[in-house]
């Protein structure tokens, strides 16, 4: 198995929190700190989604709290969606729906898990956003992969939970996950991929315009022209493990996936496999990017089996457009969705996502899906897995309905990727059409046909077999 030991110099850093400190209370403290506790105010940009935890200890002329690191494994009481794309996001405050990941925290005491999440599905988890469009498919893990990330800890001031705001990494600035076998590489590898960026996204420019006015009225301005950059400077070590014992000619595969001002890498042979340093000290403004995929591997390493999944066809069974007025929910429209009184037509705008053992993919395209509407399937992934182990597929399909608002980046232009409409959905959010999540037990070849689960999504529960159905061919390669 992989370990990765990470060493962080970082300017201005700070612990986390532990059971012998004072924790911030979030029924008290999320307030004191810059939240306001007014949804009308945050779904028009004039208060704050997000601020820093314990800002309230930080002066406006001065820096806000340092970003934190975090060490864990992708696991909550979600199961496999403990990684997996938003099924919805406030639309004013995003330029596009984010990556959502719930961490195991090593450390138990730290973060507050447990404390501010006791009623939502990523209990006992510290939770990481970041916007899909500045976090890219192959770094993002799977469920069950290790990962260290450096973020802005914050108070999401949209959610208040009766006992306080729900504290997360959004965004998270920096991520290494790491797999104690690699899905890309025929021969059995260890990978970590490494993802850096100083681009702040929606959510960091407003916890730091939060930070600077304070709760006046300059918030809204400002959160639209503060620099989109925060600072990632420090010096990071971490150590990849060969993946046999012992290993015979140790090496290091690096794939560049688009890095910027990219700062020297050192990887060093130790006992046990690979130590990696590298420092970032760029000044303030300046853009970087850290976009790594790196593989440690050994000449006697054992070869994997080869499969590829084919996505032959998507079935729409409830197009979730359109839906009933609030106050006739027995309409016709009653099987479509649990969101009343959208403004929507048929067709719905569907999106699919899908992870195949932790590569990351989508349907392309929006689809504009009727009840009944079948989709062929023109992609595969072609992936490895070890003889006799399990693989998983996962895939979250959502709904797009609030084409007619603006997104982040202003009128015309909703949250990416979802397309212009002249649709106005429930206050609630996007429908959710639901997830399939398969635990494979070794090569599972063959056609296969997998239903969506109607847990946790707006998909009416008299649709038994879910609002949608896949069918997937998966074939070995020799």
């Amino acid at each position: 198995m992989i370990t990765v030991v990470l060493l962080l110099v970082f300017v201005a850093g700070a612990a986390a929190w532990r059971l012998a400190d004072v924790k911030p209370d979030p029924n008290v403290q999320a307030i004191a700190d810059g939240c306001q506790r007014d949804t009308t105010k945050i779904y028009t940009g004039l208060a704050p989604n997000w601020v820093y935890v314990n800002d309230k200890d930080f002066p406006s002329s001065g820096p806000p709290p340092a970003p934190r690191w975090v060490s864990g494994t992708v696991k909550g009481p979600l199961g496999l969606l403990a990684s997996r794309i938003a099924s919805s996001d406030d639309p004013i405050t995003h330029h596009s729906y984010d990556v959502n990941i719930d961490v195991t925290v090593d450390n138990a005491n730290d973060f507050l898990t447990g404390v501010s999440r006791d009623t939502t599905p990523e209990q006992g988890t510290l939770h990481l956003e970041r916007e899909s469009t500045s976090f890219p498919e192959w770094a993002r893990p799977q469920a069950g992969d290790r990962i260290q990330a450096l973020g802005s800890w914050i108070w999401d001031c949209d959610h208040y939970q009766g006992r306080g705001e729900k504290t997360e990494f959004h965004p998270f600035r920096a991520a290494i996950v790491t797999r104690d076998v690699s899905p890309r590489w025929a021969a059995r590898t260890t990978e970590a991929d490494v993802f850096v960026s100083t681009e702040a996204t929606p959510a960091g420019r407003q916890a730091e315009c939060a930070h600077t006015t304070k709760g006046s009225d300059q918030f809204k301005s400002c959160s639209h022209s503060t620099p989109d950059w925060l600072s990632v400077n420090g010096s990071y070590a971490y150590d990849l493990a060969a993946p046999v014992t012992p290993c015979v000619h140790p090496g290091i595969s690096s794939k560049d996936h688009g890095s910027v001002n990219e700062p020297r890498i050192v990887a060093t042979v130790t006992s046990t496999g690979w130590h990696i340093t590298f420092t970032i000290n760029q000044p303030v403004g300046t853009r970087v990017v850290l976009a790594r995929e790196e593989h440690a591997t050994c000449e006697n390493a054992p070869k994997l089996d080869h499969l590829r999944l084919h996505f032959d066809q998507l079935l729409v069974r409830r197009a979730m457009d359109p839906s009933c007025p609030p106050d006739k929910p027995t309409c016709p429209y009653a099987n479509e969705s649990t969101l009343l009184g959208q403004i929507v037509t048929a067709p719905g705008e569907w999106q699919l996502h899908w992870s195949v053992d932790g590569i990351w993919g989508r349907w392309p395209g929006t689809l504009a899906a009727k009840d009944g509407s079948t989709f062929r399937g023109t992609q595969s992934v072609d992936f490895y897995v070890q003889p006799g182990k399990p693989w998983t597929l996962v895939t979250l399909a959502r709904e797009c309905d609030f084409g007619a608002l603006p997104g982040w980046d202003g009128p015309g232009k909703p949250t990416l990727p979802c397309p212009r409409s002249s649709e106005v959905g429930n206050s609630a959010g996007d429908d959710y059409p639901g997830a399939i999540t398969v635990t494979q037990k070794g090569l599972a070849l063959g056609t296969h046909i997998a239903n969506a689960s109607t847990a946790g999504s707006t998909c009416p529960p008299s649709n038994v077999k879910g609002c949608y159905q896949l069918t997937y061919t998966v074939s070995r390669l020799r």
